[in-house]
């Protein structure tokens, strides 16, 4: 998943993003998020946490962290490396649950979901090709969901202003490791 040539309007909105011409994988992508971290992997700190409850949580051992996004939840396993449940509901109101086993495995329910990685298609104007961390939470962040199939995916994906990809949920874990490298 992580060699695999990105959408053609993604990779020019991400290029922008980061100021440069494209990118073209989600390696590459990973590889600019840890840059954005400081160059380093993400650590627990670093994830998108918040301090209301959300409908985007991960549960690790008797512990629940709540996002802005659920897939942090994903990258949490990755970098605890524990099992982390994870829950969130889909756009159009559909609960999609996992189970991530650090970052190597990940059951999903059901098992057809999908999640979009994202980013505003506006997202250059805010980071002048130079972004914080804070800018990447603000531009990807309300573009990475959970969907219970393809189909719910693209009818989300036709109403948001962003450039957006479908990936297979059960192999979130891969992108999560690259992330916490």
């Amino acid at each position: 998943m992580l060699d695999a040539q990105l959408p053609e309007e993604l990779r020019s909105a991400l290029g922008r993003f980061v100021g440069t011409e494209s990118i073209d994988t989600l390696g590459e992508w990973a590889t600019e998020i840890r840059r954005l971290t400081g160059g380093g992997a993400i650590d627990v700190d670093q994830l998108c946490h918040t301090d209301t409850e959300t409908e985007h949580w991960g549960d690790a051992g008797d512990e629940r962290y709540y996002f802005q996004c659920f897939y942090d939840a994903a990258i949490l396993a990755a970098v605890e490396d524990r099992p982390v449940d994870i829950h969130t509901v889909s756009p159009g109101g559909t609960v999609v649950e996992a189970r991530a086993v650090g970052s190597d495995e990940l059951s999903v329910t059901p098992e057809e979901a999908v999640f979009s990685l994202g980013i505003g298609t506006d997202a250059h104007e805010q980071s002048g090709g130079n972004p914080t961390l804070q800018d990447g939470y603000a531009a990807i962040c309300p573009y990475v969901k959970a969907f219970p199939d393809r189909e719910a995916y693209e009818q989300w994906s036709d109403t948001v202003p962003a450039a957006t990809v479908a990936l297979p949920l059960a192999g979130a874990t891969d992108v999560a490791s690259a992330l916490v490298a």
